[in-house]
C-alpha cells in the first residue's frame, strides 16, 4: 500500500516520484521494492518511480527526466509546447538538454542535447518538478529547430507577451552565440532582421512584415498611437510614418462581423481625414502572401510618388 504522502508526491509530479521523495513520504526501500513486485510501481531512469495507474503523458515523461537528471532541462519544441508557444513542429520526441560530457542515455523517445553552458537563469523549475528552458534561453535553443519565419514569429510572441525583452535576448546571444553551437546564426539573423517598434501580435503579421522588409518597405511595427478626429487612439499593425502609410492585418474573427467591419470602416475614414492611407489584408489574401506583399509594396511606392508630386 502507498502512504497518503506518497500518493500526494505522485499526484503533484504527473505520476512520477524519486526514491528520495518516497522515503520522505514514509515509503522506504523495502516498501518500494514490494510495490514494484506487486505491479503498483515501475522504475524509470535513475531511481525514479512511476505509479502504473497514471497515464504516460508528455508532462509525465518530462517530469521523469527532470527528476532523474536534475542538471538537465526540457527545451526545443517540447519546451515550446509546454510554454504555449506557436509554430512548434509536431514531434513525438521529448527534447532534453544536459551538460556537455554527461553519460546518460540513449533513451527511447528522447532527443538528448549536450550544452557547455547552463546558467541558473537559463532554467525555470515548475511546481510539478519539470525544469524547462527560461524564455530567453528557449528563444535561443529553438533557433536550431525552426524555420527563419517560425523562429521570428516565436520571438515576436515572447516580446508581445513580455516574457523577455530585446536587451535580454541580446545578452543571451552574447553569452551563447558560437560558430559551433547549433542555431547561433539563425538567432543572430532573427534579432538583426526585426522591424523596429513593438512586437507583432500574430504569425500573419510576421509574414507580412517580413515580406515587406524584403521588398524594401521600411515599416515599423506597432508604432505609437495616432489620434484621429472622431476616433479612438489608433495603433497600426505596421506603418511608415514618414509618408503616413499603414497596413492592418485583419485575421481576428471580429473583423468579419458587422460591428467589426463598421468599426474598421469608421476608423479608416478618420485616418483619411488626416491624410493617412490604410491598407487592409484579409485572411483570404494570406493564402498568397507573396502576391499581397507585392501589391502592398507597389501601393507604398505609389504613395511615396504621390506625396513627392504634392510637394
Amino acid at each position: 500500500m502507498l502512504t497518503e504522502e506518497a500518493m500526494a508526491a505522485f499526484a503533484s509530479h504527473h505520476g512520477m516520484a524519486t526514491a528520495a521523495m518516497l522515503t520522505t513520504a514514509g515509503m522506504g526501500r523495502r516498501a518500494r521494492a514490494m510495490a514494484v513486485d506487486d505491479g503498483l510501481l515501475e522504475v524509470w531512469y535513475e531511481r525514479v518511480f512511476r505509479i502504473r495507474s497514471s497515464p504516460v503523458t508528455v508532462e509525465a515523461r518530462c517530469a521523469a527526466l527532470c527528476l532523474g537528471f536534475r542538471q538537465g532541462y526540457i527545451t526545443g519544441p517540447t519546451g515550446g509546447r509546454l510554454s504555449g508557444l506557436r509554430r512548434m513542429p509536431a514531434s513525438p520526441l521529448v527534447h532534453f538538454a544536459v551538460p556537455h560530457g554527461s553519460h546518460i542515455g540513449p533513451f527511447d523517445g528522447v532527443e538528448l542535447r549536450q550544452t557547455t553552458k547552463i546558467e541558473r537563469i537559463h532554467v525555470v523549475t515548475r511546481g510539478d518538478g519539470i525544469r524547462v528552458a527560461a524564455p530567453p534561453r528557449l528563444a535561443f535553443d529553438l533557433a536550431a529547430d525552426l524555420s527563419p519565419l517560425d523562429h521570428r514569429s516565436v520571438i515576436e510572441q515572447m516580446l508581445k507577451e513580455r516574457r523577455t525583452s530585446m536587451s535580454t535576448l541580446a545578452k543571451v546571444g552574447k553569452d551563447l552565440v558560437h560558430p559551433a553551437r547549433p542555431g547561433s546564426a539563425r538567432f543572430v539573423a532573427t534579432l538583426m532582421s526585426r522591424a523596429p517598434g513593438g512586437a507583432a501580435e500574430s504569425y500573419p503579421e510576421v509574414q507580412i512584415a517580413e515580406g515587406l522588409q524584403r521588398r524594401g518597405v521600411p515599416i515599423t511595427l506597432q508604432a505609437g498611437e495616432l489620434i484621429a478626429p472622431g476616433a479612438r487612439p489608433i495603433r497600426f499593425d505596421m506603418s511608415v510614418q514618414s509618408v503616413r502609410w499603414a497596413v492592418e492585418v485583419d485575421v481576428h474573427p471580429e473583423h468579419l462581423s458587422l460591428p467589426g467591419t463598421s468599426s474598421d470602416k469608421r476608423r479608416d475614414r478618420a485616418c483619411h481625414r488626416i491624410d493617412w492611407q490604410v491598407e487592409r489584408v484579409t485572411e483570404l489574401e494570406l493564402l498568397d502572401v507573396e502576391g499581397i506583399c507585392d501589391e502592398l509594396a507597389e501601393n507604398y511606392r505609389l504613395r511615396c510618388e504621390h506625396l513627392t508630386r504634392r510637394r
